[in-house]
C-alpha cells in the first residue's frame, strides 16, 4: 500500500515537472530580450498592419485561430485591454487558418483591434507551438515577455505593465 502510494506520488510529480518544463519553454522562447521578428497581418478592411511599422509604441501581439476554443475565451480580455490601454497597439495574428474560418470568426467574434491572417513573417519566428500565444513588445521593438495559453485580465494587466502603456 505504501509502495503504491509512493509510485503514484512520484508519477504525479514527474508529470507536473514535465508540464512545467514544457510550459516554461513555451512561455520563454529564445527571442525574449531580442528584437521582435517582423510580421504583418491583413485586416478585413484590406489594410496591413506590420509589427515593424508599430515601432515606437508598445505592442501586444496575440496569435489565435478560429478553431481555437481558448482563443474565443480570451477575446473579451484582449478587447478590454485594447480599450483600457489606448497607448498600446494590440494586434491579432490569425494563425494556420482558412480564409472562411477567419471571416466566420470575425462575423461571430469581431476583434476591436487589428486582426487578420499573417501575410508576411511567420508564427515560427516567434516560437509559437500552441494557441493562444501572446507576446509583449516594448516601444523599441524588444520582446519583453510572452505567455502561452489564454490570458486572464490580471495577467494581461501585469504583462502590459512590463511594456509600459
Amino acid at each position: 500500500m505504501v509502495i503504491g502510494l509512493g509510485v503514484g506520488l512520484t508519477s504525479v510529480l514527474l508529470l507536473s515537472l514535465g508540464w512545467g518544463l514544457r510550459h516554461a519553454a513555451l512561455s520563454n522562447p529564445p527571442l525574449l530580450g531580442r528584437q521582435a521578428p517582423d510580421l504583418a497581418i491583413q485586416t478585413m478592411s484590406d489594410g496591413q498592419v506590420s509589427i515593424e511599422a508599430l515601432r515606437g509604441k508598445p505592442v501586444v501581439l496575440n496569435f489565435w485561430a478560429s478553431w481555437c476554443g481558448p482563443c474565443v475565451d480570451e477575446g473579451g480580455v484582449l478587447a478590454n485591454g485594447a480599450s483600457a490601454y489606448p497607448g498600446v497597439a494590440f494586434v491579432g495574428a490569425d494563425n494556420r487558418d482558412t480564409t472562411s474560418g477567419f471571416k466566420d470568426f470575425e462575423s461571430q467574434h469581431p476583434h476591436t483591434y487589428p486582426a487578420g491572417p499573417i501575410v508576411s513573417g511567420s508564427y515560427q519566428s516567434y516560437g509559437v507551438a500552441g494557441l493562444p500565444a501572446t507576446f509583449f513588445i516594448d516601444a523599441q521593438g524588444i520582446v519583453i515577455a510572452s505567455f502561452a495559453g489564454p490570458l486572464s485580465q490580471d495577467l494581461l494587466n501585469h504583462y502590459v505593465g512590463l511594456i509600459g502603456p
